[in-house]
């Protein structure tokens, strides 16, 4: 057993209020010392458990920064005993962790490393489970060939198992790229027959994100009743779960439906909170999508001053995460929000960020701004 002279006091049997608050304060105060503790007084495995065991129990008050440096402990203790299985395992949390605050290389480094054990051990669950992510990562890379390979492997692996909620997860994520692409068509029936798996199987995450999906189709489509509904339930469930990172998400295809319906008020909270949200969670990229939302309503109401100060603002933080292609479009709002020569510069670099996109969707942005602009 671990030498308890080793665990802070504390966290040994000091147990807070049942205050909210104070269970909070309690947990960020202790959970770093405590896997601290665990590697210092060993074994190992008490280190790098607790990690992955803080990682899926997913506590609102541990912040990311904190569950890193619990991870880092972990990584080393799980190398030190050679347990192959559960470096993977941790590497995947980690990886995770990254792209949770859009560290999209960091985030594609752990899951290939994953992979690569997994693949040397014969673990083929564990292979599925690391093409799934890789395939998110490529996704959120805009990679989206890579991106659909992965799914569709990942998809025939779950199905293989008899993995019926994995298998509709790969699917749903399946549409989503193509979504991307600019394949609606295609899109719609695999988020449509995904929705219907997990509607089956009472995930109600899942369900919430087929249903955001969906929304985006519809309101693609000028469908802006379907889409309202799709996302008004996924945001319901996002409640009922009490998930901020998921109510924050699914608020921006929302806060979208509602602004093509012209409910622009409406729109405008839907995004602040969601901006607010993204911001507390730590993940910027999500948080200035946001505020670029904000910015094409503002432009909508007449304002294009302050939407020129948004859209910059969202500019500049996709620049920071290397995402050129939110760059992109908040350089087309910020072109759409200025005069003459300096709105031109935007369109110009709007389009040269664009110019590396090969599939139709990208194709059709860039015929849009050349024209004039994306409202």
């Amino acid at each position: 057993m671990m030498n308890e002279q080793a665990i802070p006091a504390t966290a040994q049997g000091d147990a807070p209020s049942t205050s909210p608050v104070d269970w909070a304060a309690w947990e960020r105060e202790h959970f770093v010392p405590l896997v601290q503790a665990a590697e210092a007084a060993g074994p190992d495995r008490s280190a790098w458990l607790l990690a992955v065991v803080l990682w899926d129990t997913k506590l609102p008050s541990l912040s990311l920064e904190d569950w890193s440096a619990i991870a880092d402990r972990g990584l080393r203790a799980v190398r030190r005993l050679g347990d192959r299985a559960g470096e993977a395992r941790l590497l995947e949390c980690i990886g995770m962790g990254h792209a949770r605050v859009n560290r999209l290389t960091e985030s594609l480094r752990c899951h290939q490393q994953a992979l690569e054990i997994r693949s040397e051990l014969g673990d083929r669950r564990g292979e599925a489970s690391s093409t799934n992510l890789l395939g998110i990562v490529r996704l959120h890379r805009r990679e989206l060939s890579a991106a659909e390979e992965h799914f569709t492997r990942a998809r025939a692996l779950f199905e293989e198992f008899g993995d019926r909620h994995r298998a509709a997860m790969a699917l749903a994520n399946l549409s989503s790229t193509r979504c991307a692409a600019g394949r609606v068509d295609e899109a719609e029936t695999d988020a449509r027959r995904a929705l219907e798996a997990h509607r089956a199987l009472g995930a109600r995450r899942s369900v919430g994100n087929a249903l955001r999906q969906l929304s985006v189709i519809h309101r693609e489509r000028g469908e802006t009743g379907a889409a309202l509904a799709c996302a008004e339930e996924a945001v319901a469930l996002a409640l009922e779960l009490r998930s901020e990172t998921l109510e924050g998400y699914w608020l921006l295809a929302l806060g979208k439906a509602q602004r093509a319906a012209g409910r622009f008020e409406e729109a405008l909270a839907s995004f602040h909170r969601a901006a607010d949200l993204h911001a507390r969670s730590g993940n910027r990229s999500r948080e200035a999508m946001a505020w670029r939302a904000v910015a094409q309503v503002l432009l909508d109401r007449g304002r294009p001053s302050e939407a020129a100060g948004l859209a910059g603002r969202a500019a500049s933080v996709h620049r920071e995460l290397d995402d050129p292609w939110h760059e992109a479009l908040a350089l087309a709002c910020l072109a759409d929000a200025t005069p003459g020569e300096e709105s031109r510069d935007h369109r110009e670099r709007a389009l040269h960020l664009l110019s590396r996109y090969p599939d139709e969707r990208a194709a059709a942005v860039r015929r849009t701004i050349g024209e004039g602009g994306l409202r």
